[in-house]
Parts: structure tokens; sequence; C-alpha cells
């Protein structure tokens, strides 16, 4: 760990990361991450999840020493509290939700919008609650064009919306996760990494000096742009390619062994 004494600042995605597969930051790795922050390394907690479900899993104590990314970058809240929201355009929000209602797919689409998850059908909620913490607020499709939406979740779409969503790449920034049956999407250019550099730029860092953390897709973006990343060992196979190092799994406090390693390294 001798050749890592450049890295200031560490990135840690939450589910399947710096979770345990109960949904907990173990003890151990609360305490890596306290001992680091006391250290001197800037922290950020990169994750799809919106702010109030990470405040549900995250500590006080914890979230009171980091810079916050939400909806894989698409909301963000600095160690000061200054937030930044970034949405999709109303054209393409409301081409996706004709598309969805024109399929009959109406209980695969919800919208997050500042904190708030919209649907248009009970059943979203019946099918995918463990993609959500609360049952959605129920509203109609116009009222649901009208939102501005961080983050348009489909939940096991058919693969012909899947190949008209993936015509609009360009327009739009589409992550797929659990196993290609999430499709996130986000404003074009929204990611994790786009959004730490953000912040990097605020604090004066350059993305060589941030270790990042994860284990799916969306958080490969990061896994390019920052000097060194590191591959949970329960990530999926792929991402591992990308990865400076990889580390034990989530329910082995793999964060845990290689921060404890960092800090003793400098």
């Amino acid at each position: 760990m001798n050749q890592l004494s450049s890295i200031k600042a560490l990135v840690f995605d939450l589910d399947g990361t710096l979770l345990n597969a109960q949904k907990i930051i173990s003890e151990r790795n609360q305490k890596a991450l306290m001992r680091s922050y006391q250290s001197g390394f800037k922290l950020f907690i990169a994750t799809a999840r919106p702010p109030r479900s990470v405040h549900t899993m995250v500590s006080k104590e914890l979230l009171d020493c980091v810079s916050a990314i939400y909806y894989n970058g698409a909301y963000v809240r600095d160690a000061n509290g200054k937030t930044m929201s970034f949405t999709i355009s109303r054209a393409d929000s409301e081409e996706l939700i004709d598309l969805m209602c024109v399929h009959n797919e109406t209980d695969s689409i919800s919208i997050e919008s500042e904190d708030i998850l919209y649907a248009l059908s009970d059943k979203t909620f019946a099918k995918n609650a463990k993609h959500m913490v609360l049952p959605p607020t129920i509203v109609t499709p116009p009222e649901l064009k009208k939102l501005l939406a961080n983050k348009i979740l489909l939940f096991h779409c058919s693969s012909i919306v899947k190949r008209h969503i993936m015509n609009d790449k360009k327009r739009l920034s589409i992550v797929e996760t659990d196993g290609k049956e999430l499709m996130q999407i986000m404003a074009q250019n929204v990611s994790k990494s786009h959004a730490v550099a953000a912040l990097c730029k605020k604090m004066n860092l350059s993305m060589d000096s941030v270790m990042s953390f994860g284990d799916d897709w969306n958080d490969l973006d990061l896994f390019k742009t920052c000097g060194y990343s590191v591959a949970m060992g329960n990530a999926v196979p792929d991402l591992k390619k990308y990865a400076s190092m990889t580390t034990a799994s989530n329910d082995e406090d793999g964060v845990a062994q290689i921060v404890e390693q960092l800090i003793e390294a400098q």
C-alpha cells in the first residue's frame, strides 16, 4: 500500500460495498471510515439511492463527515450542506412516460424528484418492493410529466422498451443494475464520476488522488476516472477488470480491510 501515499479522498458505493447483505454498515467499516476522516481523508458516499434512504442506513455521525452523491450523481450535497440538482429534460421525461403507457407497462416506471418517489400504479411497489424503501406517491400520467425528474426507474421492462431506450443513449445517461432488471435513467452526462469531479474541484483535489470502492455497473465511470479503484469480492466480474485491486466481499468488511491498510501506510 506504500505506493498509494498520494490518496487524499475515498469514495464509497453503498449497496454491495459499504453495506453488508443485511443493509447495515458494520462496526468495523464504521470505525475505519471515522478513523480515515480523523486522519485527514475527504470522504464521499456515491449511491443510486435517494437521500431519505441513505439517512436510514448511514449514521448521522458518518453523514456529518461526508459529501453525499445521490441518484448516481443527479443530486449532490457537499460537506457544508450545499446542494446541486440535475434533472432530465421535460421532453425526454414525457417521451419515456408515453412509451411505457403505449406498451402497457405503467407498473414498471417510477420517478425520483427531489427525494420523493412517484409512480403510476399501486402495482409498482407490489412488484418492485426490494428496490423501494416506502410505497411511492401515485399520480396520473399528466401529473408525472410535470415533475422535474432527477432519475427515472424502469423495472423489468420489456425488450422492446429497452431497445427503444438504448437508442437514446446520446441524450440520456443510462445504467442497468441488479442483474439488469433495473434501468436507471438520468440526464445526459450525469454520473457518479462527474459529481465527484465537481466536488473535488471545490476542494482543489485531483481525481488522481481519489480511491473509489464499488461492486456494480454504476460504479464503472468512477473506476475509469479515479486514480485508484477497489472492486469488492462480490462485484460483478466485468467490473473487476477495471479495478486497481480487489478486496474481500461486503460481508467480510472488504472496505475496512483496505482503508485500515491505507491509514497505516500514510
